[in-house]
């Protein structure tokens, strides 16, 4: 019964308030149309924006790539370097170990009288 009474209501309220004029439906039509041009173009920019993004992540993942393979090789020279300079240490040792046993050597040698 109240299902019935609210449809009757409502055929009430559109029989009051008349019809659209044309002027309004041309004007709705308008509007909608002008509407979902708008959104087109907001959609055509948003595939844009979309794509530029997806650029951006690509190239930000080649250039975490590029620092991963730059730190690998930074980290390769300094392990070169240790031991080059290891190595410098024990020729620099072995290099000073021989002056000091020449320098001996050359002391104790006796003079000869000519």
């Amino acid at each position: 019964m109240q299902k019935i009474m609210m449809a009757g209501a409502m055929a009430l309220a559109v029989a009051l308030g008349g019809c659209a004029t044309r002027e309004s439906v041309e004007h709705a039509q308008a509007t909608a149309d002008a509407a979902e041009a708008h959104s087109g173009t907001a959609f055509g920019r948003a595939n844009a924006a979309y794509d530029v993004g997806n650029n951006a992540l690509g190239t930000a993942r080649d250039a975490k790539s590029q620092a991963m393979i730059a730190e690998q090789k930074a980290d390769q020279a300094n392990a070169d370097l240790s031991a080059v300079k290891e190595k410098v240490a024990y020729l620099d040792s072995k290099q000073q170990h021989k002056k000091k046993r020449h320098h001996r050597a050359v002391q104790e040698q006796p003079k000869s009288n000519s």
